[in-house]
C-alpha cells in the first residue's frame, strides 16, 4: 500500500481540490498519512495567483527536494503547473509530475504510470473540468466544510490571472453540491461554506439563469445542517430572489463576503470591475433588506494611479459603507494580466503605507462592531474545545469565540460574550 502525503496551498478552493485528490486516492487504496518525510508519494497542490503565492509555492517545492527520499514521488498540481508547465523541470528536475488546475481527476493514473515508467510525467490540459460527483475526505474542522458550487470565471478583471488558470465560469450541478453537503453533514459538521470564484453567478452556463437562491433553499431542507455561509459573491451579479432569499431562510448566515476592490471609479475601469454606483447600490440593498447583516469586502491599495486624493476618498468611503471585516493587498504586477502593462509608478513604500492606514482605519471600525455584541448571547459554532466562531464570523479570517469553559467539537449553542479580547477575539462568559 503507497503511503500519500498531501499539502495544500492557496485559498479553500483550492482545499476543497486537495480534498477530492485524498478522497479519490483513499477510494483506490492509498494510504494518506500526514508526514511528507514517511510519504512514497508527495502531492504538492499549488497557488500562483499573485507572486507571493508562486514564491510560497518554490518555497515548499525547494524545501520538500531538499529533504526528499530516494524512492519518494513529488506530484505537482493546481495552478502553478497550469501556469508554469515543462518550465517547472527545467527548474526543477527532481519532480516527478506534474498536473495542470483540473486534473488531478487523473491522480491516480498519473501515479501509477510513475511507477511502471521511469520517465517525468506532465499532464497540463485545458482546463474545463468540473467537479461532479468524486469521493472526497474532509479536512477541515469537524463544524464546517468548504462546498465548491462553480469553478472558473468569466469577469476577466484586468488585475487577474484566475480566468487564464482556472479557465471559463462553470456551475456544478444541483444534485452534485447537495449530495456534497449531505455527506458533510453525515460526518457531523453543522455548516457549510460555498465557495466559487463568483458564486453569485451560479447557474448561468447550465441553467440559463442564475440560481443560486434555489441552491441554497434546496440545501437548507437537510435537516441537520445549521448554518449555510456564502463567500465570493459579486455585486454586480446580486438578484432580488437571492436577496430575499438570504433575509428570510434563517439557516442562511446574514453574512456576506462581496469584494469591492476599490471605491473611485477611475480606478475601478482601469480594474475592470463595476462602477461605484453599482457598489453602493448593492451594498445599500443588502443593509436594508437583510436585517442584521454582516459584510466583508476586500480591497486592494496602490493600483496604478490612485493618487494621494484617491486612496483619501477611499478611507472615507470605507468609514461610511462600515463593512463588519476587511481584507486587503498591496497591488503587484502579474504577468498575463491587462493591468502588467500599465505604468505602475507608486514605489512599494506608499503602497505599505496605504496598506497600513487602511487596516488601521478597518480595525476600529471591526472593534467597535464587535463591542456591540458585549452581554448578548449569541450562536457559536465549535471548531475546537477552546474556540469557534459564530454566524458573524467565517472560519480562519474573522476572529473567534473563545471559550471559557471546553465545548465539544461540532456542538451549536449559544454563549453569553463577556469580553473583547482584542478586534479579532470575542470571549464567553
Amino acid at each position: 500500500m503507497k503511503k500519500v502525503n498531501i499539502i495544500s496551498l492557496g485559498c479553500n478552493k483550492n482545499l476543497v481540490d486537495s480534498e477530492t485528490i485524498a478522497g479519490i486516492l483513499a477510494s483506490e487504496g492509498f494510504l494518506l498519512i500526514s508526514k511528507p518525510q514517511n510519504a512514497d508519494i508527495v502531492i504538492l497542490n499549488t497557488c500562483a495567483f499573485i507572486d507571493s503565492a508562486r514564491r510560497e509555492a518554490y518555497s515548499n517545492i525547494e524545501n520538500l527536494l531538499s529533504n526528499k527520499p530516494e524512492h519518494q514521488k513529488l506530484v505537482l498540481c493546481g495552478c502553478l503547473p497550469q501556469r508554469e508547465k515543462s518550465t517547472l523541470f527545467k527548474k526543477y528536475p527532481q519532480i516527478d509530475a506534474i498536473l495542470g488546475s483540473s486534473d488531478f481527476k487523473n491522480i491516480s493514473d498519473i501515479i501509477n504510470s510513475l511507477y511502471t515508467s521511469k520517465k517525468t510525467i506532465m499532464h497540463v490540459s485545458q482546463p474545463r473540468f468540473i467537479i461532479s460527483s468524486q469521493p472526497k475526505l474532509f479536512s477541515t474542522p469537524k463544524s464546517y466544510a468548504y462546498i465548491k458550487i462553480s469553478e472558473g470565471c468569466n469577469n476577466h478583471c484586468n488585475y487577474c490571472i484566475i480566468p487564464k488558470l482556472r479557465g471559463p465560469f462553470r456551475s456544478r450541478r444541483m444534485e452534485y453540491i447537495i449530495n456534497d453537503v449531505k455527506n458533510a453533514i453525515s460526518t457531523g459538521r453543522k455548516e457549510v461554506i460555498l465557495v466559487g470564484q463568483d458564486t453569485t453567478l451560479y447557474g448561468i452556463d447550465i441553467y440559463k439563469k442564475q440560481v443560486l437562491h434555489i441552491l441554497l433553499e434546496n440545501i437548507s431542507k437537510i435537516q441537520e445542517l445549521k448554518w449555510i455561509r456564502l463567500l465570493y459573491t459579486h455585486p454586480a451579479h446580486f438578484t432580488d430572489d437571492l436577496i430575499s432569499t438570504i433575509a428570510e431562510n434563517e439557516k442562511i448566515c446574514k453574512y456576506i463576503d462581496i469584494p469591492i476592490q476599490h471605491t473611485v471609479d477611475s480606478i475601478l475601469e482601469k480594474m475592470g470591475r463595476p462602477s461605484s454606483k453599482i457598489i453602493f447600490n448593492c451594498i445599500e440593498k443588502l443593509q436594508r433588506k437583510i436585517h442584521n447583516i454582516t459584510l466583508r469586502t476586500t480591497i486592494i491599495v496602490g493600483f496604478p494611479g490612485e493618487t494621494e486624493e484617491f486612496f483619501q476618498k477611499l478611507l472615507k468611503d470605507i468609514n461610511n459603507l462600515s463593512f463588519h471585516w476587511l481584507g486587503a493587498f498591496m497591488f503587484s504586477k502579474v504577468r498575463g494580466t491587462k493591468a502588467y502593462k500599465l505604468t505602475d509608478s507608486l514605489p512599494s513604500t506608499t503602497k505599505q503605507a496605504r496598506y497600513n492606514e487602511l487596516m488601521e482605519t478597518q480595525q476600529k471600525i471591526t472593534l467597535n462592531k464587535n463591542m456591540e455584541w458585549l452581554g448578548k448571547k449569541i450562536y457559536a459554532l465549535a471548531d475546537t474545545s477552546n474556540f469557534g466562531h459564530s454566524e458573524f464570523q467565517a472560519p480562519e479570517i474573522d476572529g473567534r469565540i473563545i471559550f471559557t469553559a471546553n465545548q465539544n467539537t461540532g456542538s451549536f449553542k449559544k454563549h453569553q460574550i463577556r469580553q473583547v479580547k482584542n478586534v479579532y477575539d470575542l470571549k464567553t462568559a
